[in-house]
């Protein structure tokens, strides 16, 4: 069985690690300068607020995370307005070991939870086209389809 808790600093480098694990199961290596910025910015949302950072731990072991952000952000060309009382989901990740258990959506859930709590209504994210299981999760779980974000390389 998991468990869901808030993140404590002194598992920094346990994220870590599952951001990497993260970003190969897509196919890349990260630099360690990719992961740096990425604690930097997880730690800068922890210190904006505690409770945005949740782990879920099997074990005592963490085996996946939830970020949200509730101020105006901008992440891959995604803006959520502050005046919508809006928040982002900013990074969700489950080991793949682990998933298909119920962790991601009680991690989406204890964020949104946390999130009405402090008077958000919308809470937004971002979902990569190709995958699948997450989006229909998401679906699953009430969001609905908002805009299409493009890119072309240059």
């Amino acid at each position: 069985m998991f468990k869901t808790s808030f993140f404590a600093i002194e598992h920094v480098s346990e994220l870590e690690n599952l951001k990497k694990l993260c970003e190969i199961e897509t196919g890349w290596d990260p630099p360690q300068e990719y992961l740096n910025e990425w604690v930097k910015t997880m730690l800068g949302i922890h210190h904006q607020d505690p409770k945005l950072v949740k782990v879920a731990s099997v074990d005592q072991k963490i085996v996946g995370y939830c970020i949200a952000v509730k101020k105006l952000h901008n992440y891959e060309g995604v803006v959520m307005d502050v005046t919508w009382k809006s928040a982002y989901i900013w990074d969700l990740f489950v080991l793949k070991k682990y998933r298909n258990m119920g962790i991601g959506t009680a991690l989406i859930n204890d964020a949104i939870a946390y999130l009405k709590s402090i008077g958000v209504n919308k809470v937004g994210l971002s979902v990569n086209y190709w995958n699948e299981n997450a989006r229909k999760l998401f679906e699953k779980l009430g969001f609905k389809l908002w805009s299409y974000f493009l890119v072309k390389r240059v």
